[in-house]
């Protein structure tokens, strides 16, 4: 998709701002000459270290680790100088893999160490370095490869490109947009939980959505929807509300983790929800009413009480999510109930010493096919 307006162009910009602060690896597809390198690298200006490297001119060993004998004998992977740079750096840094596409299979494998364990031969980077990469679709690239899936699959993929309105602009006043980077967001762990519970739920739904590998090369090597990428997609959309995104910039990052056409299914599905606050429910649980509400909608439901109960749990709020799932059952069935109260009944949620609530026995047959019956 080309961006073609300024407000485009903007809203792809706060999507890889928002990629870049909660280090989730992102990559920029676009044409040659249209700004990428520049915009990751304005983030020096905000105090960041931005390591930048021309992948095709490095050797896989530059990511894996330079072979070096040590004094007795021995063989260590020894680091780069730009890794130690950015193991050294006391802040918060990007490692910018520019012309990925031009780089060999070999070296993309070799890359995907770093960016998913953080490590460079015997060196672990800092969690507190992010990783951008840039590449040309294969219709312009130089000698270019397609992205195998593996390597594709460890990426949000971002169009971008450079309107002439902005271009236009910032080339008479000078002032070129810098990307936007974020500090540490207030609540950003409770609002990862919903989102996650929302995936969860959503793929309750749609089983088939939960891993599609596309068919064909080049699909292969843009965004498609694995449990890797529902996580990404959860915690980048979390992150995305918490620092007042606007809504076009959550779906461009939801659909460069699990696709567009999976993107669209997922935020159509959330639009529908209108679910009530899973704290309201726990505080009044004789109350609840979740009467006419769908099999998903009200799994969705219970896994928010489930993750209230975890994040904050005592023996009445242990109890009272027994009976909220226990007046679900008897509302719609027992399988949108089923898998919370198994998680409940487990040793390490279920308080020490609290007693189980009788209502409890609807799932008796589900609990001791799976062992976990408990006792009084």
């Amino acid at each position: 998709m080309r961006v073609r307006t300024r407000a485009e162009y903007e809203q792809v910009l706060e999507a890889v701002g928002i990629c870049v602060s909660a280090r989730v690896p992102v990559l920029l597809w676009g044409s040659p000459g249209e700004g990428k390198t520049a915009v990751v690298e304005s983030a020096a200006g905000q105090g960041w270290l931005v390591e930048s490297l021309i992948v095709s001119h490095y050797e896989p060993s530059d990511f894996a680790g330079l072979p070096v004998v040590t004094g007795d004998g021995s063989v260590e992977l020894a680091a780069p100088a730009w890794a130690k740079r950015l193991a050294a750096h006391r802040g918060r840094s990007i490692a910018f893999f520019d012309e990925f596409s031009t780089a060999s299979p070999a070296l993309q494998a070799a890359a995907l160490r770093p960016l998913t364990h953080y490590q460079v031969g015997a060196l672990r980077l800092p969690e507190s370095v992010s990783f951008v990469a840039a590449a040309n679709p294969a219709d312009v690239a130089a000698a270019g490869w397609e992205l195998a899936a593996p390597t594709a699959n460890r990426f949000v993929h971002l169009d971008w490109s450079l309107p002439l309105e902005v271009y236009g602009e910032c080339l008479v006043t000078g002032d070129w947009p810098s990307l936007p980077v974020y500090d540490d967001v207030v609540d950003l762990a409770e609002r990862t939980a919903a989102e996650l519970v929302l995936v969860a739920g959503f793929l309750r739904a749609r089983e088939s959505q939960l891993s599609v590998i596309p068919k064909t090369a080049d699909e292969r090597g843009r965004a498609f929807p694995t449990p890797r990428t529902w996580d990404y997609a959860a915690r980048l959309s979390a992150f995305a509300q918490a620092v007042g995104a606007s809504a076009q910039a959550r779906r461009l990052l939801v659909a460069g983790c699990v696709g567009e056409a999976t993107a669209l299914e997922y935020l159509a599905w959330l639009g529908s929800l209108d679910l009530p606050d899973p704290e309201a429910l726990l505080a009044l649980p004789d109350r609840a009413d979740i009467t006419g509400l769908r099999a998903d909608r009200v799994y969705v439901v219970l896994q928010g009480v489930l993750a209230a109960v975890v994040r904050r749990s005592t023996p009445d709020r242990w109890a009272d999510a027994v009976r909220l799932c226990a007046s679900a059952a008897a509302s719609v069935g027992i399988d949108p109930a089923v898998p919370v109260v198994r998680v409940l009944v487990r040793d390490g949620v279920r308080p020490s010493g609290v007693s189980v609530p009788s209502e409890i026995a609807v799932f008796a047959p589900a609990l001791a096919l799976a062992g976990l019956l408990p006792g009084r």
